[in-house]
């Protein structure tokens, strides 16, 4: 890279972090953190050791324990005492555990690390995955910091390698998977629950074009006041594996997924999974079992794993579907509806394992 490249591209690098502290300031994202979440994950506490008939004790505004029998765990808003910093550490290095996971034959996304100066990597990357890419930081970030998705161009390219170099300077680089994005909470080495980012689906007529299906149900929606679909890389590339395009006239009664991501302001860049179903008893034994052995390799009692895929019916080799992400301290605010439910299940269970782990405070 030339001495006058490298300056441009030195600059860009200021002026988007530059316009990312700007953003932040005014909370321009409009992105709900975990610290955000204090008041609703001690309301969860507290009513899951009420059902326990356990003791709730507040240490801080985002610290509190639970004594049950003599027995007690401490929370710190949404992270449990599962795991050690050795796990945690390892469960943040993405690139390595894509290796351990495929070392053991789990499917994880073909992939490519790099840095700012090696673009051409990237490059020569996309020529190889032109339907689109993801680039992110390689290490240690949450909650879609750093992600661009569906990345066609090079100019794309040099964009999204930027943003992910203001989180890590190793820079991650892999193939748009099809299918939805899927969470399973794998907890002792059991997974005990499942979420779906689910996308807006439509149902064919054996009449009607795609086009026309879509244009009919946002004719619906701005009459309901709701956030219309809007046709973009994400829409296309979504109807593409399905073997559907904006032209085809879709068999009556079949459901078709329009897109994975229905962001109003269509952004394809640090965008948070926001999972809206539960879907555990659509996981099949093979992909639970997937689910769980990475779990085992990280050696983490308590972790989410993040998959893509298009059928949770199938092996994820036979769908074409991928672990790629594990997170530990998963936030178990994705794993039920606040509207309908008074707390998680998984939290309940997760709350016994850790008291039956304790040692007695009688002592103490």
């Amino acid at each position: 890279m030339s001495n006058i490249k490298l300056k441009i591209l030195k600059l860009r690098r200021i002026l988007m972090r530059l316009q990312k502290m700007w953003a932040g300031w005014r909370n321009a994202s409009k992105k709900v953190y975990f610290y955000h979440r204090t008041s609703e994950y001690r309301k969860m506490w507290q009513l899951i050791a009420e059902k326990q008939g356990a003791r709730f004790a507040v240490l801080d505004d985002d610290i509190w324990e639970i004594e049950l029998n003599g027995r007690r765990t401490r929370i710190f808003n949404h992270q449990l005492e599962f795991d050690n910093p050795v796990t945690l550490g390892m469960a943040g290095k993405k690139p390595l555990i894509h290796r351990l996971l495929r070392e053991k034959g789990i499917s994880v996304p073909e992939h490519i690390v790099f840095n700012l100066l090696e673009l051409n990597k990237g490059y020569e990357f996309l020529s190889k995955y032109t339907k689109g890419c993801v680039i992110k930081p390689a290490n240690n970030t949450h909650a879609g910091d750093g992600v661009t998705t569906h990345i066609q161009t090079k100019k794309e390219v040099r964009k999204a390698a930027i943003l992910a170099s203001l989180y890590c300077p190793d820079i991650l680089m892999e193939p748009q998977i099809a299918g939805e994005c899927y969470r399973l909470l794998v907890l002792g080495g059991r997974m005990v629950h499942a979420v779906r980012r689910s996308g807006p689906r439509l149902r064919g007529d054996n009449l009607s074009t795609v086009i026309e299906l879509i244009n009919a149900e946002n004719s619906r929606l701005r009459r309901e006041g709701k956030d219309i679909l809007k046709i973009d890389r994400d829409c296309l590339f979504t109807l593409d594996w399905q073997g559907l395009s904006l032209n085809s006239i879709p068999e009556k009664e079949r459901a078709f997924i329009v897109k994975t991501v229905n962001d109003p302001f269509g952004r394809n860049t640090e965008l948070r999974t926001v999972y809206n179903e539960t879907v555990t008893h659509l996981i099949c034994d093979s992909v639970r079992k997937s689910a769980e052995d990475a779990a085992r390799i990280l050696k983490s009692d308590f972790v989410g794993v993040d998959l893509i895929m298009s059928d949770p019916s199938a092996p994820l080799n036979e769908s074409g579907g991928v672990i790629n992400e594990v997170n530990t301290t998963p936030a178990l605010h994705h794993h039920y509806d606040i509207n309908v439910e008074r707390f998680p299940e998984p939290a309940v269970e997760a709350l016994s394992l850790l008291l039956n782990r304790a040692q007695s405070s009688l002592n103490l």
